[in-house]
C-alpha cells in the first residue's frame, strides 16, 4: 500500500513539473531586442504595453496626388517553433493610387487572413519586426512587377503620435545589405524596380 502511494505520489509530482515547465512566460514584446529565444523556451513576447494595439486600424495619407489606406491586424504567431515562443505582430494589408490610378490593392480575398492561406500572389509584406521606445520597426517589401520578388528590401519606422485624431509618422528607407540577388525557382531575376510608395509621411486614423 506503501508502495503504492509512493508510486502515486512520484507521478503527481512529475504532472506537476511537466505543467510548471509547459507554462507560459509571459514577457513585454520589447524584450525581444535583447532576448535569446533559445534560451527563452515557452515564452510569450506580449504586446503589454500596447505599443502594437495602437496602430490597429486603418491609417490614410492623401497628399492629392498619393492616396495610401493602410490597415494593421495583430496576430499572436510562432517565433521559434523549436523552443515554442509566441509574439505579437502587425500584418497589413494596404492601397495605393498615384494620380487616381490604382498601383497596389490587396484589400480583396486573397489578401486575409493569413491563418487560411489567403494571402497575396506578389511577393509583398509590411509587417511589424521590433518596438523600442515609441517606434516600431517594420520589415518592408513592396508587391513585385514581375513574377520574381524585388530585389530592394526596405526598412520602416513607424511612431504613433496620441492626437485628435491619432497621427502614424511613417518613415522608410532602403535596407542596401539585404537586397535579395538570387532568381526565383521559376528562372525568373528579381524586380529591380524603384520602391513607389512614399518614403516620409503622416497618415491619420480612420474613425
Amino acid at each position: 500500500m506503501k508502495s503504492l502511494r509512493k508510486k502515486l505520489l512520484l507521478l503527481g509530482l512529475m504532472l506537476v513539473a511537466i505543467s510548471v515547465k509547459a507554462q507560459e512566460n509571459i514577457k513585454p514584446i520589447e524584450a525581444l531586442l535583447r532576448d535569446n529565444t533559445d534560451e527563452n523556451p515557452n515564452s510569450y513576447y506580449k504586446d503589454t504595453n500596447n505599443k502594437l494595439q495602437n496602430l490597429v486600424g486603418t491609417w490614410i495619407y492623401d497628399s492629392g496626388t498619393d492616396y495610401f489606406q493602410i490597415t494593421f491586424f495583430k496576430e499572436k504567431v510562432i517565433e521559434n517553433e523549436y523552443e515554442n515562443v509566441y509574439e505579437d505582430k502587425l500584418f497589413t494589408k494596404f492601397l495605393y493610387k498615384k494620380n487616381g490610378r490604382v498601383i497596389y490593392d490587396n484589400y480583396g480575398t486573397n489578401s486575409y487572413p493569413r491563418e487560411q492561406g489567403l494571402i497575396n500572389t506578389k511577393p509583398s509584406q509590411i509587417q511589424s519586426a521590433f518596438v523600442k521606445n515609441m517606434k516600431i520597426g517594420f520589415i518592408y517589401l513592396e508587391p513585385s512587377t514581375n513574377d520574381c520578388h524585388r530585389r530592394k528590401v526596405g526598412s520602416l519606422d513607424i511612431i504613433y503620435s496620441n492626437s485628435n485624431p491619432p497621427k502614424l509618422s511613417w518613415k522608410r528607407t532602403t535596407a542596401t545589405g539585404y537586397f535579395r540577388t538570387r532568381p526565383c525557382s521559376n528562372g525568373v531575376e528579381p524586380d529591380d524596380s524603384d520602391f513607389v510608395i512614399p518614403e516620409d509621411m503622416v497618415l491619420t486614423k480612420l474613425l
